[in-house]
């Protein structure tokens, strides 16, 4: 007797996102993501290049692409391609689902995820002022209190404006790369914190992979709508490494850490 593969239960948090469909909603993401990494592993094959381009800019359409085409049918669904945009974003039952690659590997945790590689664009930016969640609180810097990110003006952004008050975003940040394919995925709720594209989770999980041992569950992800035992608690003091005395009487410029690097996007496939 042959036996169904064991279905991972859903959380509170997806079934009071995604109600009755929860579970149809996250195999069609986890099945809309491997289309996507085949297509552009066939890509990078036919290519026949060492260079990650076709990969990567292969990956950068189909993602969207494949989960538009994987959701298609379902009842309710919204699709909306905002002007200067290639991709069409998904909304589903008031959930604006948005993919993008936090890792190559998993050396790289779910927690650090940025979105992009430099400045998020004026729509990613749109994106989270209208339909993230709610800072917990302003990003506190060294020099005091750093401005809310501004809303871009720009015809993305005022394409949003015809998605219904309520929206929510859905983030799905995924790791893969050309050799090994989707490594782990993982979704749920993120503030943008600046302008570099750093996240700060309110909720997050990861989605299973058929196949595959289900990932860590995310050290202290907090359910929507409450703050992390950080976030309530007093934020530590950094530690101050006073420079040598030879230092400062040479005013011999103080070493920071190096500036980040980022690979190019087409690499990335984000």
């Amino acid at each position: 007797m042959r036996s169904t593969p064991e279905v991972a239960m859903l959380s509170t948090w997806a079934v009071e996102t995604f109600g009755p469909r929860a579970e149809q909603i996250r195999q069609g993401v986890t099945e809309a993501l491997a289309i996507a990494l085949e297509n552009a592993q066939d890509a990078q094959k036919t290519a026949r290049t060492e260079l990650l381009h076709p990969f990567g800019f292969t990956l950068m359409s189909r993602k969207f692409e494949a989960l538009a085409d994987a959701f298609a049918d379902m009842p309710g669904v919204v699709t909306v391609k905002p002007p200067g945009s290639q991709h069409e974003l998904v909304v589903l039952g008031g959930n604006l689902l948005f993919p993008f690659r936090y890792a190559k590997d998993r050396s790289v945790s779910v927690v650090n995820a940025r979105i992009g590689d430099g400045r998020p664009s004026g729509l990613v930016q749109a994106l989270f002022t209208r339909f993230g969640p709610r800072p917990w609180a302003e990003q506190l810097t060294l020099g005091g209190v750093e401005a809310a990110l501004p809303e871009p003006v720009t015809p993305a952004a005022r394409a949003l404006t015809r998605l219904p008050e309520g929206t929510r975003l859905v983030l799905i940040a995924y790791a893969c790369n050309a050799r090994a394919g989707l490594l782990d995925v993982w979704w749920g709720e993120a503030e943008l914190l600046d302008r570099t594209g750093n996240l700060r989770w309110h909720y997050c999980e990861p989605i299973p992979l058929p196949g595959q041992a289900p990932a860590a569950e995310l050290p202290g992800a907090a359910s929507v709508g409450e703050a992390s035992a950080f976030a309530r608690g007093a934020m530590p003091a950094p530690a101050l490494n006073p420079r040598p005395l030879r230092e400062r009487a040479t005013a011999v410029p103080p070493m920071s850490e190096a500036p980040y690097a980022p690979d190019a996007a087409a690499d990335e496939g984000r």
